[in-house]
C-alpha cells in the first residue's frame, strides 16, 4: 500500500471529525510533516504519513524534535488501524498539555555523534588546520566608520 492512501483516508477521517489537515509544503524547510491538522479551540498537530513499515528519515526525526520543543505533538501515522485512535487523541488533548504517548506509529530517536577522541578538541584550531589570529583594531580603524557625527 502506498503512503496517498493512508494519507487520503487520514484527511477524510479529520474531515468528518470536525477538522482540517492542511498539507504542509515548504520551499525553504525540509523535513517537515505531511500535514498541520487543526481542531476547535486551538489543537494544532503535526502529522506523518508513511506506508506501511517506512521509517522517519533522521531529518523529518529532527524536525519532530524541534516542533516538540515548542509545544506542538508530531505523530506518524502509518496504518489505518492508527487513524481513529490518533483523532480520539487530538479531540481529548488539551493544548499546553503533554500529548499522550503510544500513538501512531513509533519514532525513531535521533543518533547523536561524538568527535572521535584522538581528534583533540575544538578550542584547539591548530589542529584543524586554519587559525584565526587576533587582528589589531587599528587596522579596521579606516575600514568602519563609526561616527555619526560626520553626517
Amino acid at each position: 500500500m502506498r503512503e496517498y492512501v493512508v494519507e487520503n483516508e487520514f484527511v477524510k477521517a479529520v474531515r468528518d471529525a470536525g477538522g482540517i489537515a492542511y498539507k504542509l509544503t515548504s520551499q525553504t524547510a525540509n523535513g517537515l510533516p505531511d500535514r498541520l491538522v487543526l481542531f476547535y479551540p486551538g489543537k494544532t498537530v503535526f502529522v506523518e504519513l508513511k506506508a506501511p513499515g517506512k521509517m522517519l528519515r533522521p531529518l523529518q526525526v529532527k524536525r519532530k524534535y524541534q516542533l516538540n520543543a515548542l509545544g506542538f505533538p508530531v505523530i506518524c501515522i502509518d496504518r489505518f488501524s492508527q487513524i481513529r485512535p490518533c483523532i480520539r487523541a487530538i479531540l481529548g488533548w488539551t493544548p499546553g498539555e503533554p500529548f499522550p504517548e503510544g500513538i501512531g506509529a513509533p519514532i525513531p530517536d535521533l543518533e547523536m555523534t561524538t568527535l572521535p577522541s584522538e581528534q583533540g578538541s575544538l578550542d584547539d584550531m591548530d589542529d584543524y588546520g586554519i587559525t584565526l589570529e587576533p587582528v589589531d583594531p587599528s587596522e579596521l580603524a579606516g575600514f568602519f566608520n563609526l561616527d555619526d557625527s560626520e553626517e
